[in-house]
């Protein structure tokens, strides 16, 4: 097959508008389809959906420390949800007050309350917790842990659950600073 370049080049202009003619057509046709399913329902607007955020109390939270607000719709006393208090929070930092058996008591820095109150936290080990040292060099794995911790430690504490609100909650990672 063999192109014959002197006819592209005298009908260039008309080639051009042919393309742009059909790139058109495609692209009412699309919006057309887009409008016709928002219609039935199929595929609804993004103007349509308003973004949902769940309530603390909903995602696991406790209730130490919640700040109420009145939801304007409803007229119900809701929790604060802000960029400061987040509806779910897994870590905190604080001192430790005590060494227990099995759990450690420490001035939480009120990180996980609305209020941003600091409180005594008494945070529970489990088989899975692990502490860290200082800097990470040695990890001990559950109780083990604990012979390690002394009173007055700074120490960070992350947790598989929810601790938004809470005085009392199982400890996943515990990091001495």
């Amino acid at each position: 097959m063999k192109i014959d370049f002197l006819y592209l080049k005298k009908n260039f202009g008309k080639i051009l508008i042919g393309v742009f003619v059909i790139f058109v057509v495609f692209c009412f046709g699309y919006l057309l389809g887009i409008q016709s399913k928002e219609k039935e329902g199929i595929c609804p607007s993004i103007t349509q959906t308003e973004p949902s955020v769940s309530s603390p109390k909903d995602l696991g939270a406790g209730e130490v420390g919640e700040i109420k607000i009145k939801d304007e719709e409803t007229g119900e006393e809701i929790p604060l949800v802000s960029a400061d208090t987040p509806p779910v929070i897994f870590g905190t930092a604080g001192k430790i007050l005590e060494v227990k058996a099995d759990s450690l008591i420490i001035r939480g820095d009120g990180y996980n309350f609305a209020d941003k109150t600091p409180r005594d936290l008494t945070c529970i080990f489990t088989g899975e917790t692990v502490t860290f040292t200082k800097n990470q060099l040695i990890s001990y794995k559950g109780k083990d842990g604990l012979r390690y911790l002394k009173e007055g430690m700074e120490i960070l504490i992350e947790s598989e659950e929810n601790i938004r609100g809470k005085t009392e909650f199982k400890v996943r990672i515990v990091n001495i600073l």
